[in-house]
């Protein structure tokens, strides 16, 4: 393989947070494919962009390049994922960054697919000049795989990415009064961020029931072009799902033991509801916890922010499913001693250098990611 990344000058800042932007359009919408971004530049300006579509539309360079037409020959290609080398549902990315004629390929993460992977040494052979921008500045490639997680925790570890989000007091009550919240307005505007962010949002039944959540976008997260509305994950090892609940509608899928049941899966399905049914868990305690996150891989989602109560919580945890936890403290910035909801979380309120800590106004949001810290959105306080 030719590496030339140690002799190519690097583009301008805002061409790499431009292809992240592009690439954050995909969010929700390439799933199972990674939702990449792609520029055609040539001397800094920006010539054409695209973003991967629906399964089985085009990847982000192969948009890109269908803009960019004949321009693109002599182009620099930046790309935040290692264009594919594999023949899949569409021919190689690859080819087509060299049948046009790209000069250059910039790239922010690499493949680790060992389906897919292989592209920059493709490129090399053509005689592309590769440009490893994730190995020259770790920032960008922190940025760009976390837009990735879901991509590449499904390679990794077969599942879909899961944001664990539980809401409790100082005292570690997590039932707030009747009609009320239990963190401020600025704590929750940051949980619509998380969810613009997410293909899907995922409660148990028993939430569902006692609060009729919408599990949807408000509070003006995501105006800026960047995620969608994620699609509502219900789990309910009874099947006790009100076909009237704000969350059943169009999309939503609706998680529930083996066993069948008529007329509630009809009953659902008027709604717009798919029923997906999995094992139960050996113990007979609800579902299993492990089939329930990976089946919804086979809907098209890649990043989970599940909002659920302290059981479905800790049966997430105690399966090694979650791969970042946010506890969300209510009143935690006045100090004090926070004592965790459940056991399982006592790493997370017991702040140390591997937790990052948000000031939401009288709240407090601490996160800790598997691996260690992960800022929140690069933010020391939300609002």
């Amino acid at each position: 393989m030719v590496d030339r990344s140690s002799t190519q000058p690097l583009l301008p800042e805002e061409v790499y947070e431009r292809a992240l932007a592009v690439g954050r359009r995909a969010a929700g919408v390439s799933g199972p494919n990674p939702p990449v971004g792609c520029l055609i530049v040539r001397d800094g300006d920006v010539l054409a962009e695209g973003a991967t579509g629906p399964v089985g539309a085009a990847h982000a360079e192969v948009e890109a390049l269908r803009h960019a037409g004949g321009a693109a020959a002599g182009a620099t290609a930046v790309v935040t994922l290692e264009p594919c080398a594999h023949h899949g549902r569409t021919p190689p990315c690859t080819d087509a960054l060299r049948d046009a004629g790209v000069a250059a390929v910039h790239l922010l993460v690499r493949d680790p697919d060992p389906t897919a992977a292989g592209g920059v040494a493709r490129l090399a052979a053509a005689g592309i000049d590769v440009v490893d921008v994730g190995a020259l500045r770790p920032d960008l490639h922190a940025r760009a795989a976390d837009d990735l997680r879901g991509f590449l925790t499904r390679v990794r570890d077969g599942r879909p990415h899961l944001t664990l989000k539980l809401a409790q007091t100082v005292d570690g009550v997590t039932v707030p009064p009747a009609g009320a919240y239990l963190t401020g307005t600025a704590a929750r505007s940051h949980v619509h961020r998380l969810r613009a962010r997410s293909d899907a949002v995922l409660v148990g039944g028993a939430t569902l029931r006692a609060d009729d959540p919408r599990l949807d976008v408000r509070h003006g997260a995501g105006t800026d072009g960047s995620g969608t509305s994620p699609r509502p994950v219900i789990v309910s090892a009874s099947g006790d799902v009100p076909t009237s609940a704000r969350a059943v509608r169009a999309g939503t899928l609706v998680v529930v033991g083996p066993d069948p049941h008529p007329e509630r899966d009809a009953a659902l399905a008027a709604r717009g509801a798919t029923v997906v049914r999995v094992p139960a868990a050996d113990d007979g305690s609800g579902l299993d916890a492990t089939a329930v996150v990976r089946c919804l891989l086979e809907h098209r989602v890649l990043t989970v922010l599940a909002e659920p109560g302290p059981r479905l919580a800790r049966a997430l945890l105690t399966a090694d499913l979650v791969d970042a936890v946010e506890v969300h403290v209510a009143g935690g910035a006045a100090g004090g001693q926070v004592r965790p909801a459940l056991p399982e979380l006592a790493d997370v309120v017991r702040v140390g250098a591997d937790v990052d800590v948000v000031r939401a106004d009288a709240d407090l949001i601490l996160r800790r990611a598997r691996g260690g810290a992960v800022a929140a959105s690069g933010l020391q306080e939300v609002a």
